[in-house]
């Protein structure tokens, strides 16, 4: 599960403190991990928490992980947090997202679809199923090695990448959502090979 924590630093005096991109995306690691650890049991396979920097610089962090696995044990997937806070201009209600996975897993759409009905998330998402890997973030090296990936993002706000993407803007109840459907999602994954089939 990783996410990246850097930003664009400082230009012309100000601080690009990235609140949605991509502070949102690593509190979500962060807390799954915490939600993990309360379960009070052990998955059936380990889960690795990765915080990358070097995304916006060409996915550096989440390239080197890729190619020098945790104790070089093999990864057999990827749960991506990349702007998990904000709101598109069209989602008046705050609950929209979307999730991004390779087409070869459908299983993925399903369990996914169950947990957000079982547990009466809040949440309108749009799947992306695709054979490769859009957009630049930290799924991309994944998919790159044929590592399945699931990828959720929230919105595209008119103050990405820009100076104001600041916390008084983070939509909270939809980001604590999109958390718990990850940690939902990726417990299931973790105990079962069900989602595996192709």
């Amino acid at each position: 599960i990783g996410g990246h924590y850097d930003h664009l630093g400082m230009h012309d005096g100000y601080i690009w403190n990235g609140a949605d991109d991509n502070a949102s995306g690593t509190v979500g690691v962060m807390t799954i991990a915490k939600a993990c650890m309360a379960a009070g049991e052990k998955p059936e396979k380990t889960i690795v928490f990765a915080a990358w920097t070097g995304e916006e610089k060409g996915l550096l962090g989440s390239k080197y992980f890729v190619d020098h696995p945790f104790n070089d044990k093999e990864i057999i997937l990827n749960l991506n947090y990349d702007m998990i806070s904000r709101d598109d201009a069209d989602d008046s209600l705050g609950i929209k997202c979307r999730m991004s996975f390779h087409s070869d897993f459908p299983e993925m759409e399903k369990i996914t679809s169950k947990n957000i009905k079982d547990y009466d998330l809040n949440m309108d998402v749009t799947f992306r199923p695709s054979e490769t890997a859009s957009g630049g973030s930290d799924h991309a090296p994944f998919a790159a090695k044929s590592i399945p990936y699931f990828y959720f993002m929230a919105g595209f706000p008119p103050e990405y990448h820009q100076s104001n993407d600041h916390i008084d803007l983070v939509n909270f109840e939809k980001m604590t959502n999109i958390i718990r459907l990850g940690y939902l999602d990726i417990w299931d994954f973790a105990n079962s090979d069900e989602w595996r089939k192709k």
